[in-house]
Formats: structure tokens, C-alpha cells, sequence
């Protein structure tokens, strides 16, 4: 039988692995006090470091060490604090204290297996992130063949971490396991049990969990300013009935779109004062009838509606819930079951949610363009520094149909006045019929089709969904006659699609990108994206001031320009698909 350490390591590890303390750890005694073949230890790891902090503290982690050690400082707690501080839950101190814990179980004999897998949190408390580690290692061990035991011990870290372990252990009812704790540090630790209160709400669950694929009865949402885990719920259950639990600023009305009407209510609340959010829930659930299935969606509004709903489903024996986005997964509270969160294929879905009832136009899919369009619109961007001189040329063009003609640097461009376009130049001498907006193209237009092109194959292949180009997103307003129309552009979006969780919009400058464009962008994303919206702009040339790219990037846009766009685009592609096999493989 294989017998597995599970753990956080923590600050007193990290410390004794540097000889600050006069023990060596709660790892190391559990490792002196009985023999494991397996140990798997997780290290938080903190997500504000760039690489530059990084490659910098690989080069002084060592210099300053050994300057302590020299001057005898190891026992001062001013020195060693301002080190530890500077250090811990770094990728340098995961490599020390993963070497340093390898020479000392070897010292002691221990032949376990030990590896160290870093953990990156929002924050030290990120409940969520803990969550997913916890359940990936616990997953992992799982999945090994043969006779196993787990020993999860719950001393190092903080106490969010041993929360997790013990309600994590709760989910794994076939694997032969025990949570350990320490008392003393530098003492072996010893067993404990979880509490009966625990366990018969766990049992208790299984059942209103076992019946989760024929949806529920009733369904209460928290609902804010992110709509989406609504619509995810709505997605991914069935439910006879919809209540968004919300205040007078963030009405439901918008969820109209994906319900019938009859089956959407709202119940509003106080999202500051959790006892009420409790007491309206609670009031509202206890007039249906008995037995009704009742899930609640925890994933929105505030964590003080959280805390008040997450109180009502335990009273209520009903089912929380909540969607955890960025490992794609809905996870089942009382039994830390998860399961595989629908993807969303439509762009129109993300927009539809988000638009506040725009309309929507979506003739945006350009199926098959022609070999011919193709040719011409691959040929002005291989001579892309050629065309900046014509947009000037064309302004007077480009929003109502005029005939023209200009030439410039080799190139000739023609609208006559039966709306036919001739091009000429480089190798090229095309007609297209029926091109009123040819002008449009020209000063610009070619350059998303371009974009469009290069993003073409991922959508054939599955890499992205629903792929499309000049979106437009048109205002309602009152005629003359007081009948409503539609038609006044609101906001178009050059190029957008989704890769079943995210929706991305590019916008596409084939001239000089400013910081006003960048901020719209922005703009754009968040509107209409939401939280996990992804924004990338698309130039023909590399932004020409220092401004426009620190705007980029504090924005935390994308960017694909110059020379190098379709590599860039391809590294984002094949980034897609890495998350989406990494994912696939935690399962």
C-alpha cells in the first residue's frame, strides 16, 4: 500500500529550511515520525511578482542569505523577518525549501517521493484557488493505481488551508484516508476526526446532490453587476423556476432574453446586511411545498449576500452552488463535488446578455470570401506602408458612395459609377461587381478582413467559436409616428469570437493606434465581455508612442502588431488550447 502526505507548506517550513528556527518544521517531523512513499506538498505562490522581480530575487536570494549566516543573524527576528518577508511564497523559495526538504528526509532515511507544486492565489486567503489545488492533488492521488492512504495534514499554512483539506476529504468517500494536525511544532502530529456535524450534513446532501441532473424545482440566484453566473445556471440546470435575488441597481430584467417571462422573478434585498438576505430567502422558499428541490446560486452579487444565502441553503436543506470561471467548473458546496461548467459557442449569447436590448446584427459571419478577395486583401498588407498613404485620400469616400479613382506607389484603384472596383498593381488587375463601400475597404476595412483571414483557421479547426467581422450593435428609437426603430449604430466590433468561456474582441487600426482607441476597447471588453472578457488590439504597426503602449498595458489588452501579427496570433491560439488541455486534465 502507498501511503501519501498531502500539505501546504508554510511561513515556520519556509523558516526552518533557512535555520531561523530551533526546530525543522511540521513537515520534517511528520516525515521523522513516520514513513510515507509520497509526499505532495502545494506552495502559494504570490501572483503580484513580474519576472523581472522574479530573475532579480533568484540573483540576491543567496548573496543575502549567506550574508545572515555569516554575520550571525539566523535568531534575529528583524533580519530574518525582512528577509522572509522579501522571499516567501516565491518561485526561489519553493526551489530552496523543496532542496533543502529532499537532503533532510534523505538524512533521515525517508525514501518518500517528495515534489512541490506551486500554487499561484489572488491572495493568501483566495479560498477558490485553495480549493482547486487542494482538489487537483487529492484528484492526482486518486488516479494513481493500487491500494493507497492519504494522510492529509493540516498544521502548515493558514487556517483557510486546513478548513479546505478537511471539507475536501469529505468528497472522496472511496479513498482510505485521516487529517492530521500538529499541537506542538517540532512534535510528530496526531489524528483527528472530523466533527459529527459534519458528517451528517455531508450524508445528508448526497442525496439532493445525487439528483442534481434532473435540475431543481426552484432556483435562486445572487445577481449584481456580473450576469453571467446567472446565465451559466440557467445553462447548466434545468429549473422550473428562476429567482434573481438582487437590489434596485442591478435589475434582471436583461435575463428576460434567455427565460419566458413566467418562469423569472426577483426577490430584492439589502446586499449589505446578510441576516436579511437570510430572512427573504428563507421567508420566500418555506411557502413552496414540500420536497421541492431548491438550488441556490452563490456565485454573484456580494459576499455579504453570500454568506446570508450560503446560511438560507444550509436551513433550508437546499443545494449551494457556485461557477468557478477560471477552472471552468461548478462546484457543489456541501460536497465539494464539481462538475464541467457548458461552454457558451455564440458570440450572439455574450452580447445578448450585456447589450441592455441593443440590437444586434448579425451579419457579421463571413462564411467564404472569394480567391480573388483573398489575393487582394493578402496583397495589401504585404504592402501595408504603401496604403497609409490613400487614407487620407479616400476620408471623403469612406461614408457615402462616391465614384474615384486614385493611384499611388504602383497601385490603382477604381470605383466607377456602377459600383464596380478595379484594382492594379503588384501582380494584381481584379474586378469586383457591386462594391458600394469599396472606399471603406480600402481606407482600412482590408486590414480586418486581414485579421479575420488569420483567425479563420482556428475556428475551422475547433481552437475558437463563432467567428465574425463588423458586428454591429444599433440603438431603438422613437419615430416621427411614435413606432419603434431600429438602425442607429451604437458600437460595432471589428472582429470578435469566443472560445467557449470568453468573449474577445479585436479592434483592428490600420493606422496609428491612439490612446482614446485603446480606452474604447477597454470599454468594449468590460461591457460587453464582462470579467472574463478579452481584448486585443490589432495594428498594422507597432504603436508609435510610449503613451498608447503603457495604455495597452495597463488595460491588460492584447496586443498583435507588425511584421510578426500572425505569429502573435498563433501564440494566443495555441495559449487557448493549452489552457483548454490543462484544464481537461485536472478532471
Amino acid at each position: 500500500m502507498k501511503k501519501f502526505l498531502l500539505t501546504w507548506y508554510g511561513i515556520t517550513d519556509f523558516r526552518a529550511s533557512l535555520g531561523f528556527e530551533n526546530t525543522d518544521g511540521p513537515i520534517a517531523s511528520a516525515l521523522e515520525g513516520e514513513s510515507y512513499s509520497d509526499v505532495v506538498i502545494l506552495g502559494y505562490t504570490r501572483v503580484d511578482n513580474d519576472s523581472n522581480e522574479l530573475i532579480e530575487a533568484q540573483k540576491t536570494f543567496a548573496f543575502e542569505l549567506a550574508s545572515i549566516r555569516k554575520t550571525g543573524q539566523e535568531k534575529d527576528w528583524k533580519a530574518t523577518g525582512q528577509f522572509v518577508s522579501k522571499f516567501a511564497n516565491t518561485t526561489v523559495a519553493h526551489e530552496h525549501f523543496e532542496t533543502w526538504l529532499k537532503k533532510k528526509a534523505a538524512a533521515m532515511g525517508c525514501g518518500a517521493s517528495i515534489s512541490l507544486t506551486s500554487e499561484k492565489l489572488r491572495q493568501l486567503n483566495d479560498t477558490e484557488g485553495i480549493y482547486a489545488g487542494a482538489m487537483r492533488a487529492l484528484d492526482g492521488v486518486e488516479r494513481k493505481p493500487g491500494e493507497k492512504f492519504v494522510t492529509l495534514y493540516l498544521s502548515p499554512g493558514t487556517p483557510v488551508m486546513a478548513f479546505v483539506w478537511a471539507l475536501a476529504a469529505l468528497s472522496y468517500p472511496e479513498l482510505k484516508k485521516r487529517l492530521m494536525a500538529s499541537s506542538i511544532i517540532g512534535k510528530a502530529p496526531e489524528a483527528i476526526a472530523l466533527p459529527a456535524e459534519w458528517l451528517e450534513r455531508h450524508g445528508a446532501k448526497q442525496e439532493a446532490i445525487r439528483d442534481i441532473p434532473n435540475g431543481f424545482d426552484v432556483t435562486f440566484h445572487l445577481f449584481g453587476e456580473q450576469r453571467m453566473p446567472a446565465l451559466l445556471s440557467i445553462r447548466q440546470f434545468k429549473s422550473a423556476h428562476h429567482i434573481f435575488v438582487n437590489s434596485k441597481d442591478y435589475p434582471a430584467t436583461c435575463m428576460r432574453a434567455f427565460l419566458d417571462s413566467r418562469d423569472l422573478h426577483e426577490l430584492s434585498v439589502d446586499p449589505w446586511d446578510d441576516r436579511a438576505v437570510h430572512e427573504r430567502i428563507t421567508e420566500l422558499a418555506k411557502q413552496f411545498p414540500d420536497k421541492t428541490r431548491i438550488g441556490i446560486n452563490l456565485t454573484g452579487g456580494t459576499k455579504l449576500m453570500f454568506a446570508g444565502a450560503l446560511s438560507a441553503a444550509r436551513e433550508l436543506g437546499a443545494v449551494p452552488f457556485y461557477f468557478d470561471s477560471r477552472n471552468r467548473r461548478v462546484t457543489f458546496i456541501d460536497s465539494l463535488r464539481r462538475e464541467r461548467i457548458g461552454p457558451i459557442d455564440s458570440v450572439e449569447t455574450f452580447l445578448r446578455l450585456n447589450s441592455d436590448g441593443l440590437e444586434i446584427s448579425i451579419d457579421g459571419a463571413k462564411n467564404e470570401i472569394s480567391p480573388d478577395r483573398q489575393l487582394l486583401t493578402k496583397t495589401l498588407w504585404m504592402h501595408r506602408d504603401k496604403m497609409r498613404k490613400f487614407y487620407k485620400e479616400l476620408t471623403d469616400y469612406n461614408n457615402a458612395f462616391k465614384p474615384f479613382e486614385v493611384s499611388h506607389d504602383g497601385f490603382y484603384f477604381k470605383l466607377d459609377n456602377g459600383e464596380t472596383a478595379a484594382i492594379q498593381g503588384y501582380g494584381l488587375d481584379l474586378a469586383f461587381d457591386n462594391w458600394p463601400d469599396f472606399a471603406k475597404y480600402l481606407s482600412g476595412g482590408w486590414f480586418e478582413e486581414f485579421v479575420y483571414l488569420q483567425c479563420k483557421p482556428y475556428e475551422d479547426t475547433g481552437v475558437i467559436q463563432d467567428l465574425r467581422i463588423n458586428v454591429k450593435l444599433n440603438l431603438k428609437q422613437e419615430n416621427a409616428w411614435s413606432h419603434s426603430t431600429w438602425g442607429v449604430e451604437y458600437n460595432e466590433l471589428d472582429i470578435t469570437f469566443t472560445d467557449g468561456y470568453s468573449l474577445y474582441i479585436v479592434e483592428c487600426k490600420a493606422g496609428n493606434v491612439t490612446q482614446e482607441q485603446v480606452m474604447k476597447l477597454q470599454n468594449l471588453v468590460r461591457f460587453y465581455g464582462g470579467i472574463e472578457g478579452r481584448g486585443i488590439v490589432a495594428c498594422c504597426f507597432p504603436p508609435n508612442t510610449e503613451s498608447a503602449k503603457k495604455k495597452i498595458k495597463d488595460a491588460r489588452l492584447m496586443l498583435w502588431s507588425g511584421a510578426s501579427l500572425s505569429e502573435q496570433i498563433k501564440a494566443m491560439m495555441n495559449s487557448i488550447t493549452a489552457r483548454a488541455e490543462t484544464i481537461e486534465a485536472i478532471t
